[in-house]
């Protein structure tokens, strides 16, 4: 039997993802900040901020896609699609920039970072697809009959 996720599986891990995105990007803002990059090429400097830059994003965008994540489900969760959709595009993105520019050896954690979370995100994406379905058709199915004991 397949594991699925429940609305609240997957609002504690829109919650908990978003939060550690967050708090990783700005732990690794700090850390960036102590550098003296200032001395690297343009495209090291792309590579080192644009996932930065990303991780935040989406981690504050993956917090709002949990806190609003029941009333969404009712209504197709287009917003949260999107969100989801945007975050597989910058993985990949990101995966390729870092590989391009620093080389398969120095960014391997980066590429392989890209490539769990590309598989997480599109698992996600289905797993809101699938939920938002039946989040619907339980809003539309009529109400059952009231049982009347004699």
């Amino acid at each position: 039997m397949a594991m699925k996720e429940t609305q609240g599986s997957l609002r504690a891990y829109f919650l908990i993802a978003g939060a550690i995105g967050l708090l990783f990007g700005l732990r690794e803002i700090a850390e960036v900040s102590k550098l003296s990059i200032a001395a690297l090429p343009t495209d090291w400097m792309i590579a080192i901020y644009v996932p930065l830059i990303v991780r935040l994003g989406l981690g504050a965008a993956f917090i709002v896609a949990g806190i609003f994540l029941k009333p969404a489900l009712l209504t197709g969760a287009g917003w949260i699609k999107h969100i989801l959709s945007l975050a597989l595009v910058l993985m990949i993105a990101n995966g390729v920039l870092i590989a391009a520019v620093l080389g398969a050896d120095v960014g391997r954690q980066g590429l392989v970072t890209a490539i769990i979370g590309v598989a997480i995100t599109f698992y996600l994406y289905k797993s809101v697809t699938r939920l938002s379905a039946e989040a619907q058709a339980r809003a539309a199915a009529p109400a059952p009959p009231s049982a009347r004991v004699a």
